[in-house]
């Protein structure tokens, strides 16, 4: 480069010179617009979230694809035969089934499946024209919504009532109790064809569930009780009539043993709680004392739970008399799947649970 007078000469060699710095210069700039401005030169208080500013996530493969990873099962049946499955399980079965993944849960809302459950539901006291009918008037035509929301008695467990009272003991050298709790229990199992066996028991569920689950058993215990249960009032879904079979004595008089229950759920689709309103045995033909609408009512007073479960307003049983109220032993019944019965709170001795509120 030579210089005249203040005015710059360039050879070749310095133009390639002065086009490489330019173009670097140029390259810098790109590089310095393209960087971040740091929070603390653009604002006065640094503000950390701002370096997330223009940073994008990468998208999944499974979304940039539209495919959804299956499961080996998925992948070998088909949507038709999976549902044929799900309509074959219990409804327990199909819930739980549902918590696996997205594509289960959006097979176990398949109407469908729900239709089968409610037929089974509730074949015991309608036809299924009637179930049909009741399920489109009142439900809009969507049978999860019926199943979920109107009561029925379950028969995939048993129904338990734990019932305890004090007896005065004896005080001696050996004996230092003055007084003891005693703790019995009632049974109650339900059929979906109308039939009911039911039993009070001193023995915990765990030792007891065997008999209710074999009909064998059951025949063969002679403290198990059969009989059928049916709508007590006509509209009305939740108040129940169970009559048990006729005990015939030796002198062709018999016995026959009448309970009323309020069917309740704590929780959507529960049906796990029976209210008991009534207990009582009539002799040969003498009138049934139905209970009153008062009587009704008054299962919905929570502490009537506690007066029970305290003795109180207790009648002495008279076995002379021809038809007898009983009021020991009215404690609400819960509900208690067949895979629970080993683990149930239930099973706990008095020393451990004196009282058991059911709620």
């Amino acid at each position: 480069m030579v210089v005249f007078g203040g005015l710059y000469l360039l050879d070749s060699d310095d133009e390639e010179e002065g086009q490489q710095s330019s173009e670097t210069a140029a390259e810098e700039r790109r590089r310095e617009r393209a960087r971040p401005t740091p929070p603390v030169m653009a604002y006065l208080t640094p503000r950390p979230w701002v370096f997330m500013y223009n940073r994008y996530l990468p998208i999944p493969e499974s979304s940039r694809d539209k495919k959804e990873k299956l499961g080996l099962i998925q992948k070998l049946l088909p949507e038709d035969a999976m549902r044929e499955i799900f309509k074959r399980m219990t409804p327990v079965a199909v819930s739980r089934a549902a918590c696996c993944c997205r594509a289960w849960r959006l097979m176990s809302a398949h109407e469908d499946i729900w239709e089968k459950a409610c037929y089974d539901a509730w074949r015991y006291r309608e036809e299924s024209e009637d179930t049909a009918r009741i399920a489109r008037d009142r439900y809009h035509g969507s049978w999860r919504h019926m199943f979920f929301h109107r009561v029925r008695l379950r028969t995939e467990g048993i129904y338990v009532s734990r019932n305890t009272y004090v007896k005065p003991g004896v005080t001696d050298w050996d004996n230092l109790n003055p007084v003891h709790l005693v703790c019995y229990y009632r049974y109650y199992r339900f059929f979906s064809n109308g039939e009911f066996l039911c039993k009070t028991s001193p023995h915990k569920l765990a030792h007891v569930h065997k008999t209710f689950k074999s009909r064998y058993l059951a025949a063969k215990d002679s403290a198990m009780f059969h009989g059928g249960f049916k709508l007590a009032c006509k509209g009305d879904e939740t108040r129940l009539h169970l009559e048990c079979v006729p005990h015939t004595r030796p002198d062709f008089t018999f016995t026959t043993l009448h309970m009323w229950l309020r069917l309740r759920s704590t929780h959507p689709g529960g049906s796990n709680r029976l209210d008991f309103v009534k207990l009582a045995s009539v002799d040969n033909e003498m009138n049934v004392p139905h209970p009153s609408e008062a009587q009704w009512v008054e299962v919905d007073d929570p502490e009537l739970a506690y007066r029970r479960s305290c003795g109180i307003n207790v009648k002495r049983y008279n076995g002379t008399l021809p038809v007898n109220e009983l009021s020991r032993g009215l404690n609400t019944l819960v509900f208690v799947p067949w895979e629970d019965v080993h683990d149930h709170v239930l099973n706990l001795s008095t020393d451990k649970m004196d009282f058991f509120v059911t709620g």
